[in-house]
């Protein structure tokens, strides 16, 4: 029996979310829908910051200092694998607060640039254009760390959900279950750091900038979104990843030309259109007018950056691709168990090999039926369809079609990778569920219905197939039997679980179920990408150390030049972060003075003229440098050696050296590691 009060309850429920959801008159999103999620977004990043709670896996050196529990881990595990953010960028951003946030770190010799490489936060003026690095100015390190880690990410949740809304106004719960679930993709968690974030959220800021401003009769709403998108412009510029940015780039222009060149319901003229996009011109311009300035102030950098062995400045031909990269794209399915495979058989490892869940793709079916049935009832194409369908084209056709390289070089496209592209597919994926969402909104509002169930079973039977070429791959590259090798059966149940649930998504999104297919990919995703980057309060300073502040005593008696001896990244890390003047570190564009004592003949160039970390061993000689990895610069040190003689005063080292030019001056238990302190003797 149904209970009338309940009814009424619900009726009346109803009743004021319609309400409360109503658009403007031009059909742009109220301000409460727009701003109230927005807020709490925005409450939530302040409590995240205030708590002083990271992802940080900085606790991986944790167990070499200490032989009891990590106190500031809260949850999950830290992952070694995320070394470009607890090894590279942390260590040099703690050098920065130690050095006093200057523009050019002054570690190794001859400085090093610190406005252009490792995201670090200076004193200098370009530092405005990211505003995830403003809290070292003013917090303590835990909580700038907080700051900085968060920011870019909700960057990409609160623009997700301003497209989202923008698209379908009456829809924001499921614009924030879609744009959470976007966050937690398994690409974003495994290559968590703003150059990748930022030029998601910009891609997202500048669809929906576009719309506001064709759709608005009010002005000053336009020139403030212009404005934020001229603010994020440059933050994602600075982060100098090309690799990232020009896919995203890709889709937003292929939107925003598909959105000016759809009519509006205002019916007006096409020329009085194109003014209405004139704030996100003006934005594109003064960003472009800063970018212009930040090159030139920093040209050599760059020109040394570009000018490396590796990666120098690196095209990718297009039509490499094959059966690997496709399986790659779509395993995301798979991604809940890259921490167990390690990215195999896909990648050498979990970042490389992770991916994006990309039900939208699967909607080209009833994005190609939605364009159809437009045409044969009104005589009207669908713009920002055709071009996002082009643009999917276009990527696609990157990885897989070979002979298009001089086109390719023209649209910058050769800037990126294969594995890189992804991004461009994720936030496509993104974009055309909103549009297929939208359509069949107003074609429900049309007493259309939901359209025949063969286009939805031909989005489902799609997304199967690829389910199925990724599980075949798996089966020829190494035989599913062993990749399942070490699993649980729990394990394989929630493969299957996620996998239906995609699956279901998919089939939501085509029949207009827009809400239920996106909380079911916002489980999806959580259940994915959660559990990636730990919870940790803050980050592991090293300069709480006795080792560090025994290193920075012992310079401050008798300042001189360091070098690490290392058989694990402590040293390195110690000598970064004490703020000292080291030969060790993550180099960018390698500095001139340094090389110079090192190898002063240049005979070695190739292989220390590279973006990647400089490290050192023992061994006879003059340093012999050897590259055991593209992207790593290992030494050979002899302290009887004319160089150490000559450049060098302390050593840092994991192990005991037996060398009559050395004397050891300090040793310091840290946990279960013996470090000692050796100076050069002269």
């Amino acid at each position: 029996m149904t209970n009338p009060l309940a009814s009424d309850a619900r009726r009346a429920f109803r009743d004021r979310y319609r309400e409360w959801t109503t658009p403007r008159s031009d059909g742009l999103p109220n301000s409460a829908v727009v701003g109230v999620p927005l807020g709490i977004l925005g409450f939530v990043l302040v409590a995240l910051v205030a708590l002083g709670l990271t992802g940080s896996s900085t606790g991986v050196v944790h167990d070499l200092i200490s032989q009891g529990e990590d106190p500031a881990l809260i949850a999950g595990e830290p992952e070694p694998i995320r070394s470009d953010e607890w090894f590279v960028q942390t260590s040099w951003v703690i050098s920065q607060v130690e050095q006093d946030l200057p523009a050019r770190n002054e570690t190794f010799p001859g400085g090093m640039d610190a406005t252009v490489q490792n995201d670090l936060p200076t004193t200098d003026w370009s530092t405005l254009l990211r505003p995830h690095l403003w809290g070292f100015f003013f917090l303590p390190l835990d909580q700038a760390m907080a700051l900085k880690w968060w920011l870019p990410g909700f960057a990409v949740i609160a623009a997700g959900y301003l497209l989202s809304v923008v698209l379908m106004p009456r829809r924001p719960l499921t614009a924030a279950a879609l744009s959470v679930g976007f966050f937690f993709a398994p690409f974003f968690q495994w290559w968590y750091l703003s150059t990748t974030l930022y030029p998601a959220a910009w891609a997202f800021l500048v669809m929906a900038t576009a719309l506001w401003c064709l759709r608005s009769r009010r002005r000053r709403g336009a020139w403030i979104l212009a404005a934020v998108t001229a603010w994020t412009t440059a933050a994602m510029a600075v982060g100098v990843y090309a690799p990232f940015i020009v896919p995203v780039v890709l889709v937003a222009a292929a939107f925003t030309v598909g959105a000016v060149l759809t009519p509006g319901d205002d019916l007006l003229p096409f020329r009085r259109r194109l003014r209405r996009p004139v704030p996100l011109l003006v934005a594109g311009g003064a960003a472009a007018v800063v970018m212009v300035v930040w090159l030139m102030t920093r040209l050599s950098t760059i020109e040394g950056f570009t000018s490396t062995v590796y990666p120098g400045e690196r095209l990718q031909k297009v039509g490499e691709g094959g059966w690997s990269e496709l399986a790659q794209l779509f395993a995301g399915f798979l991604s809940f168990d890259l921490g167990r495979t390690a990215g195999k058989p896909f990648a050498m490892n979990m970042p490389e090999a992770s991916t994006f869940f990309l039900p939208g793709l699967f909607l080209v079916v009833v994005v190609v039926w939605l364009l159809v049935e437009r045409w044969r009832a009104e005589r009207r194409a669908d713009p920002v369809s055709i071009a996002l369908l082009v643009a999917g084209a276009v990527m696609l056709a990157f990885l897989f079609v070979p002979g298009w390289d001089a086109i390719a070089h023209l649209l910058l496209l050769d800037r990126t990778t294969s594995a890189r592209m992804r991004i461009g597919f994720g936030v496509l994926s993104f974009v055309l569920v909103l549009v297929v969402g939208a359509a069949l909104d107003r074609r429900r509002s049309r007493g259309a219905g939901r359209g025949p169930w063969w286009v939805s079973l031909g989005a489902l039977a799609v997304a199967a197939a690829s389910m199925a070429m990724v599980l075949w791959r798996v089966h020829r590259t190494g035989g599913l039997t062993a990749y399942l090798e070490g699993s649980s059966g729990a394990d394989a149940v929630l493969g299957v679980v996620l996998g239906l649930l995609f699956l279901f998504s998919v089939v939501a999104f085509a029949r207009g179920g827009v809400t239920a297919g996106a909380i079911a990919l916002l489980l999806v995703s959580i259940a994915s990408g959660l559990g990636v980057n730990p919870l940790y309060r803050g980050v592991l300073d090293l300069r709480e150390t006795a080792t560090v502040q025994t290193v920075q005593q012992r310079d401050e008696q008798d300042p001189g030049t360091w070098v690490g001896i290392t058989s694990s990244s402590l040293p390195t890390m110690m000598l970064v972060e004490s703020g000292v003047t080291a030969l060790n570190g993550f180099q960018g564009a390698p500095s001139e003075e340094m090389w110079g004592q090192i190898d002063p003949t240049g005979a070695a160039e190739e292989e220390w003229n590279r973006l990647g970390m400089v490290s050192w061993v023992l061994g006879t000689g003059d340093p012999a440098p050897r590259n055991p990895y593209p992207d790593q610069v290992q030494m050979t040190f002899d302290a009887c050696a004319p160089f150490a003689q000559e450049h060098v005063t302390w050593v840092l080292s994991e192990a005991p050296i037996d060398s009559a030019c050395v004397t050891l001056s300090d040793t310091v238990q840290e946990g279960p590691t013996t470090m000692r302190i050796y100076e050069v003797r002269k």
